[in-house]
């Protein structure tokens, strides 16, 4: 039996700032080249592509499942209800694939071993 195939989007807000947004889309392209499997960064707002685009990039993957991580710290409205909003439509017209949103970054263990660690030293 073969394991699903998964595409994976880095969600990030947006900024006006465009080193900001050039920040997120590197991340992305390092995890593309550490996972060997490509990861697509969108954005919330204010730059693109948008979550719906980003979606879109990886429905021409073929995927079973879409897996989006919030690459936010905190689980402020934009976490609670704008995110999965967003991912609730497009789930609706593409029923054939699932879309699974992931815990934002701040709620990740990880991130409290990594914070840790930088006081441990």
């Amino acid at each position: 039996m073969r394991g699903k195939k998964k595409a994976l989007l880095l969600v990030a807000h947006g900024s006006r700032l465009p080193e900001a947004n050039q920040q997120v889309i590197a991340l992305a392209e390092r995890l593309t080249r550490r996972l060997n499997r490509e990861v697509i960064a969108c954005f919330l707002e204010i730059a693109t592509p948008d979550i719906p685009q980003g979606i879109d990039l990886a429905l021409a993957q073929n995927p079973d499942e879409i897996w989006v991580l919030p690459y936010f710290l905190t689980q402020g409205r934009h976490v609670q209800e704008d995110l999965p909003k967003i991912l609730n439509e497009k789930a609706r017209a593409y029923p054939e694939t699932h879309i699974k949103l992931l815990d934002y970054l701040g709620a990740q263990t990880a991130l409290e071993d990594l914070v840790a660690g930088l006081f441990d030293a």
